[in-house]
């Protein structure tokens, strides 16, 4: 029976657990959150922090693991490299994932290899920057932290030092990216894909949805499929096939995202070293059903796996409950109005939990995995969610 170490029992790595047991495969998980719901699915858990790498690695040593996966987390992608790297499993080395995973890197590897990127530059402290040596707006952003939080656009110099001290309150390496603010056309794209040995096998394109009535950096929603034109869809994934054949990266899953500016130009803005979260993996089954999570699985474990794509005439979504307001949750519930069906949730909080207001991702109460039979009715909700569905909040 071969063992897997999956790093991270949250909801979001459930998916890969549940997989990797259907398989027969013995699942042992770690984190730091010993209530995380995944780790009552798996064979053992670990009370070791998925960032900790030595202590991983150690873990990893003492149980003979087979393979070890990162699965919908930033902060463990590069622990799993390392623990692979180190021990000879499967996967990509450490310094090949950090390229990706740190966009201070991934901005310089862009530029070097003459992809279209904005102008950036990392700090570790504010007193080496020179605001004058900005055109604003510029934005402001942790190298290392996902789910948009840390971020702040800074409209002038003014705006910098606070900016800056907050993204560095979110970075684990305590680096600060500026850089150049893109004025994208249409949504930003997102997605996840695998790329094999030596070609982009699949990648799967969706509209990003944002509430801007509280931050309209922070992903609420994604719909699927992207609107993209093909000759745009063709050259985004180009673009993204030459950047991971020139990291030397292979059998690697990715979460993307992509701008695109006025001219057509393409900002390929991150390609994360790992699935996408918000259940990313669950639409893209739903509407292709292509299994990221298998290839995930099977890859961390040196296995291959069929990539089978069949579009389905429904369109999907997934949907991030959240509250514009700092309280206390009281539940959810859809409205009469709701056109849609909802294929799974996920919900992270009990009633009678403090939620705070919407600024970042780690502020979600729950995901909704949506159909739609019409790409209007997708269109008709996240145009007005608060109109199908209601979350109950207690203001404090």
């Amino acid at each position: 029976m071969k063992k897997i170490l999956i790093l991270g029992g949250t909801y979001f790595q459930i998916p890969a657990i549940r997989y990797a047991k259907s398989k027969g495969y013995y699942v042992v998980t770690c984190d730091y959150l010993p209530s995380n719901p995944g780790h009552k699915l798996a064979d053992e858990y670990y009370n070791i922090s998925t960032t900790d790498k030595e202590k991983v690695l150690d873990l990893a040593s003492s149980l003979h693991v087979d393979g070890i996966l990162c699965f919908a987390s930033d902060p463990a992608a590069p622990t799993s490299a390392y623990v692979s790297e180190k021990l000879g499993l499967p996967g990509n080395s450490f310094d090949k994932i950090c390229l990706l995973g740190e966009k201070h890197l991934w901005r310089q590897f862009l530029r070097e290899n003459g992809f279209n990127v904005p102008k950036a530059k990392s700090y570790f402290d504010i007193q080496e920057v020179d605001v004058d040596d900005w055109e604003y707006p510029v934005m402001v952003k942790p190298v290392d932290s996902s789910g948009s939080k840390g971020i702040t656009k800074v409209f002038d110099k003014d705006g910098l030092t606070d900016a800056f001290h907050f993204a560095l309150s979110y970075s684990r390496l305590k680096i600060v990216l500026i850089e150049e603010f893109i004025e994208k056309v249409g949504p930003q794209i997102g997605g996840d894909g695998f790329f094999g040995i030596s070609r982009l096998e699949f990648v799967c394109y969706g509209d990003q949805v944002v509430d801007n009535s509280i931050n309209g950096y922070v992903p609420c929603g994604m719909k699927f499929p992207s609107l993209l034109s093909a000759s745009l869809k063709e050259r985004i994934t180009n673009e993204i096939e030459r950047a991971i054949s020139l990291s030397g990266l292979k059998n690697l899953s990715f979460n993307l995202e992509v701008m695109v500016d006025k001219n057509d130009k393409i900002y390929l803005m991150e390609l994360g070293p790992r699935n996408g979260g918000n259940c990313i993996p669950e639409v893209i089954y739903n509407y292709t059903d292509v299994n990221m999570v298998a290839l995930a699985v099977e890859a961390s474990l040196g296995n291959t796996f069929p990539i089978c794509c069949h579009i389905n005439k429904h369109v999907f979504a997934y949907y991030a409950l959240h509250s514009r307001i700092s309280g206390i949750y009281k539940g959810y519930r859809l409205l009469g109005s709701f056109q849609g069906k909802i294929n799974g949730s996920y919900i992270f909080l009990e009633e009678g939990d403090i939620i705070n207001a919407f600024l970042g991702s780690n502020e979600t109460i729950g995901i909704l995995l949506l159909e739609f039979n019409k790409y209007s009715d997708m269109d008709d909700f996240f145009n007005s969610p608060s109109s199908y569905v209601e979350v109950l909040v207690e203001e404090l």
